[in-house]
């Protein structure tokens, strides 16, 4: 009887532990991602900076009463950018979002998105209007059609998703911003990244 309980009670004891080892593979497959929200340009650019172009800050347009810099109102194409020593890290899994709001009486025929990476690489994006605004730089550059260009007087999300590129892990040290035509505000420059908890 006593061999007989022994058993029993070792037995239940391996049930728990094996039990317990289930649930915590359990809970570790299950670890939730959160994603962590960094504004990288906002009524200033970040670290020590050089900038490019013609770069002009705006006070009468803001977002979330910040500052924003535009381009210059001329025909044709214009591009202001900056390099910087805050890199950014980027992952397939991080997102850019870049927000935008078009001049609705001086609206662009497009507007693109260089990101300068470490080691010398960059992403170009474009979006267009019913027209192709960037045909002459086909020939020269690889750039992705991201989608038709937002609607002018709001602010609007650019939203760059990284599992689109070839992209491990990567730095973001620098932008430019290119405008066929018209005129564009360039708001905020959100970096979102996942981070474990």
């Amino acid at each position: 009887m006593r061999y007989f309980a022994m058993r029993l009670i070792t037995t239940i004891f391996i049930f728990a532990i094996c039990n317990l080892y289930a649930s915590a593979l359990a809970a570790e497959d299950a670890l939730e991602v959160l994603p962590t929200t960094a504004i990288w340009v906002s009524g200033a650019l970040p670290g020590q900076f050089s900038v490019e172009g013609n770069w002009i800050w705006s006070d009468e347009v803001t977002q979330n009463e910040a500052k924003t810099h535009e381009n210059s109102l001329v025909k044709g194409i214009e591009a202001h950018g900056f390099r910087t020593d805050a890199a950014a890290r980027l992952s397939q899994d991080s997102k850019v979002i870049q927000y935008v709001k078009l001049d609705a009486d001086n609206m662009p025929s497009g507007i693109m998105l260089k990101l300068f990476l470490a080691a010398g690489k960059e992403i170009i994006l474009y979006w267009e209007g019913d027209e192709e605004a960037f045909v002459e730089l086909d020939e020269y550059i690889t750039a992705w059609y991201i989608g038709a260009i937002p609607n002018p007087g709001k602010w609007t999300g650019l939203e760059i998703d990284f599992k689109e590129f070839d992209i491990e892990d990567a730095e973001l040290v620098g932008m430019e911003f290119i405008v066929n035509n018209g005129r564009v505000w360039w708001g905020e420059t959100i970096i979102i990244s996942p981070v474990s908890s």
